[in-house]
């Protein structure tokens, strides 16, 4: 019997685990630090029906609006006001804040923050948008309970046509689309036009016709009140497999003992709950798993465990916002009896299987297999001589297909391509075109171009590019057999971006990191990028752009570039909007700031305040799809290895194994026995989604000697 003891760091710990409000800093797990309050993100933008700006309230002589926002403890480190709204063009006049009686006088933006431009004046935009404001406020102003937050302007030429500020509203009657289920109303805002005698909540926005929610919120410096680490599977002879060479080949053991310790920092107020399960396989969704169990301490002794492998899950919690207990790794000491070696891992190509910490919501591509017959979309990939080929070929189509309008308040794919036919039968297609850009909206063309490639069963998705402070423009995002990675494509323009010195396609992260090598400054609301960047070179950041042919300058058109806008990200958990018209994500109309979204920020480009969800992870952010996560365990006979195989594939149907380089075969189930004969042998194995889109290649080789 032989005595295993493994201590794995939380650096070591993180980057298989998922996270959920809890982050990895200075080495260690700890709660999130920043907590936004707000109920309006699920109403957000023009309601059904409205017209001439009519969910906006201006701040007109005699209006004061009122926002209650609810604590259940006042204690932050810092606290920051952030409301979507309007500054009027060249605006002097400031505006006026009370937060529980506390006065706070926020300047015209062109006298305190002149360089934002994009509040203040067009120049940076085709039309004045409604923008998030952003202002810090006196922490000792908040209070446990209700905080009542006035706002107002004194401005004597400040009129309902042309205000020098005005508040974005939310509407009640859009909390039934805005998420699932449906949040019901809360009565938080209130409209008085007698200076504060008199609150109506009922008759909120410019025809005094509106109920809902002002879109003001609170964003504090403070940790979350509890969050969840979870681990991946850890062998219990070598930890998670990063403290061997041979990660991918288990030895035969037996573990008649287990005892697993979290190493937690637990200050005054604070808590970690241990939690752990046990099994005989390596895929943490396999259904041979123990239940969780709920462990009275931080430490767990296991006789004879049902399995070498377990998995923990680390709660954490405070009662102080203001410290956070902080998880350092676990320990794990295991009695086991390991067999004699017998094979040896001779080289290793494995995939990676690491699930996202946020559930995406796929849409089912048999959804959109009347979009692909009716628009002949076989056709137009047919002689693609790869994966990528077949993907901009779609990216063509959708560039050129006439498009109709989306319903706003019903997302639907097929509101979109619109089947024309010329004289002669064949399906019409737009341009040339004068420029670059294709007609219509941004939007409209890229979600078409997701719904061509979900219909041939390539996972796309739809992403929207916005850096602090540019206007935003949506694109789509492809994962790439061909490359291994996400790719960014845009169907507006018909091009994608490429590594100059690797010429291969990037994804929308790798673009922000070649972006921020020319920023100087991280890039926030007081210090947007085109105040720091006239105009993004891309052979100066390293990037090629890939020309289709009509000679315009795509990534700069109009005094728009397109490379500024590629830092911050945002993208909704969802893609089935042929199954699923609800939740509304966006509703075409206004700024950004739904529930819906979760945004991608890096140490260049900060997190957005007015958004909850946020992350700088990428196995997070680009989960790696379609590969197989290949493991090998020894059997009592030495001639037999168990294959174990994990995968991160939508539309998964089933894994094509090929041995010595036979033909593939299907294997419906994730495990089997591989057969080893003396000398080497050779494994390959890939996934296969039930559209025939097949995965990247694992191999493995090992050698039995006689």
């Amino acid at each position: 019997m032989t005595c295993e003891s493994t201590r794995i760091s939380a650096v070591e710990l993180e980057p298989l685990g998922q996270l959920r409000d809890v982050v990895l800093v200075d080495g260690g797990i700890r709660l999130h630090d920043r907590v936004l309050v707000e109920d309006d993100a699920t109403t957000i933008g023009c309601p059904e029906g409205a017209q001439d700006r009519s969910w906006f309230e201006p701040l007109v002589g005699g209006v004061r609006i009122r926002k209650v926002l609810v604590l259940d403890d006042d204690r932050a480190r810092a606290a920051w006001l952030t409301w979507c709204g309007t500054e009027s063009d060249g605006n002097q006049a400031p505006l006026h804040i009370s937060v529980n009686g506390v006065e706070i006088v926020r300047p015209s933006t062109s006298q305190v923050h002149p360089q934002c431009l994009h509040y203040y004046t067009t120049e940076w935009g085709g039309s004045h948008f409604d923008n998030w404001f952003v202002t810090a406020l006196p922490v000792g102003a908040l209070q446990v309970g209700a905080n009542t937050i006035d706002m107002w302007c004194e401005a004597k030429d400040s009129t309902n046509d042309a205000p020098a500020w005005e508040i974005m509203i939310g509407a009640d009657s859009e909390r039934f689309r805005g998420s699932d289920p449906a949040l019901p109303p809360v009565g938080r805002s209130a409209f008085s036009s007698d200076r504060g005698s008199t609150w109506d909540g009922d008759r909120l926005g410019r025809g005094d016709d509106l109920a809902g929610e002002y879109c003001v919120r609170l964003s504090l410096e403070r940790h979350r009140p509890g969050g969840v680490f979870r681990s991946a599977v850890l062998d219990a002879s070598c930890g998670n497999g990063q403290k061997t060479g041979e990660p991918c080949l288990h030895r035969h053991l037996t573990v008649n003992r287990c005892d697993i310790t979290c190493d937690v920092d637990t200050p005054e107020g604070t808590r970690a709950d241990l939690r752990v399960r046990y099994g005989d396989t390596p895929r943490a969704d396999a259904d041979t798993w123990t239940a969780w169990e709920q462990l009275t301490g931080l430490q767990n002794s296991q006789p004879s465990p049902p399995g070498r492998w377990m998995q923990v899950e680390v709660a954490l919690s405070t009662e102080d916002p203001l410290i956070t207990p902080v998880l350092r790794g676990v320990h794990i000491e295991a009695q086991v009896d390991i067999s004699p070696t017998t094979s040896r891992m001779l080289d290793a190509r494995n995939g990676r299987a690491t699930p996202s910490s946020f559930d995406y919501v796929w849409e089912t591509p048999e959804a959109l297999a009347d979009l692909r017959e009716r628009f002949e979309l076989d056709a137009v990939v047919a002689g693609a001589d790869t994966e990528f080929e077949a993907q901009l070929r779609l990216m063509n189509w959708s560039y050129r297909i006439p498009l109709g309008n989306l319903d706003r308040y019903a997302w639907r794919y097929d509101d979109l391509p619109q089947l024309e036919r010329d004289p002669d039968g064949a399906i019409r297609l737009l341009g040339p075109y004068d420029g670059p850009r294709r007609e219509g909206h941004c939007l409209y063309c890229n979600l078409a171009l997701v719904a061509a490639l979900l219909s041939f069963g390539y996972p796309a998705r739809w992403v929207n590019i916005s850096t602090k402070h540019t206007y935003g423009h949506e694109v789509t995002e492809v994962w790439s057999n061909d490359f291994g990675k996400w790719v960014h494509l845009d169907a507006t323009r018909d091009y994608y971006l490429y590594d100059l010195e690797t010429s291969v396609p990037l994804s929308l992260t790798e673009i922000a990191e070649h972006v921020g090598r020319v920023v100087p400054e991280p890039v926030t609301w007081e210090r947007p990028i085109q105040a720091q960047v006239a105009r993004v070179d891309p052979a100066a950041v390293g990037l090629g752009c890939r020309q289709p042919g009509h000679g315009h300058d795509i990534l700069f058109e109009g005094g728009m570039d397109l490379l500024q806008m590629i830092g911050h990200l945002q993208m909704p958990m969802r893609n089935d909007f042929a199954s699923r018209p609800h939740p509304v994500p966006w509703r075409v109309s206004s700024n950004w700031g739904s529930s819906e979204f979760v945004t991608w920020h890096s140490e260049r480009f900060p997190p957005k305040l007015e958004y909850d969800r946020t992350t700088a992870r990428l196995q997070d952010w680009e989960p790696a799809l379609n590969e197989a996560r290949v493991h090998l365990v020894e059997t009592e006979n030495p001639r037999q290895v168990r294959v174990e195989v994990e995968t991160v594939t939508p539309w998964l149907e089933a894994f094509e194994a090929s041995v010595d380089g036979a033909p593939w075969e299907k294997r419906l189930d994730p495990a089997w026995v591989w057969d080893l004969h003396e000398g080497v042998n050779q494994l390959r194995v890939r996934p296969c989604n039930r559209f025939g889109v097949r995965g990247t290649v694992s191999k493995m080789t090992i050698v039995l000697p006689s």
